[in-house]
């Protein structure tokens, strides 16, 4: 079984808008993204995209465009050697009561299920309660960054707390690499 860092896209990956990421030009992708994948990558982790994207049932966003923006996050991850192993969307309504919506852990148990991955072992990156509480019942580690729904002013008042509060991406793969290192070096 393998180790995977489930991110969560708006927010982890990109700039979060109010009214959704649209298509490739509304993108913004942090700066950092890329250097961060491939480290993952360079670490023996498996990297997923884990997203609710109810703007599609919402008819915002079509699927096309969906893809185009999937498209172009890994267009720009090829450059510095970073790979996305892949992308799980929920793309329906919160109201659909649906077991892949974040906060509920379906599109991560679909993900192990699919690629053989230890979600004891790995870990849940997001930027709001949600994503925090799918890796907490899918049984992973969860890291909250600050670069999207949650300030750290608002960590404390959180019903469910990450493992780790994380400036960006930046510093929750530092978290995570080092966590990776303080095993290995337990086991040895």
């Amino acid at each position: 079984m393998r180790r995977a860092v489930f991110l969560d896209r708006d927010g982890v990956i990109n700039e979060d808008r109010p009214d959704y990421v649209k298509s490739v030009a509304e993108l913004k992708i942090f700066p950092f993204v890329p250097d961060c994948i491939y480290r993952l990558n360079s670490a023996g982790f498996r990297v997923y995209v884990i997203s609710n994207q109810q703007c599609v049932a919402k008819g915002l966003v079509s699927e096309a465009d969906l893809y185009a923006i999937e498209f172009e996050i890994v267009r720009l991850l090829v450059g510095c050697g970073g790979k996305i192993d892949g992308f799980y969307y929920c793309t329906h309504l919160a109201t659909q009561g649906c077991n892949c919506r974040k906060p509920k852990p379906g599109l991560l148990l679909q993900a192990a299920h699919e690629h053989d991955l230890d979600l004891g072992n790995s870990f849940v990156i997001g930027d709001s309660e949600k994503d925090l509480a799918a890796g907490r019942e899918a049984g992973c580690r969860t890291v909250l960054v600050l670069t999207g729904k949650v300030s750290a002013e608002d960590v404390p008042a959180l019903s469910i707390k990450p493992d780790f509060v994380a400036r960006d991406l930046t510093e929750a793969v530092e978290y995570i690499l080092a966590a990776l290192s303080n095993e290995k070096g337990a086991n040895s």
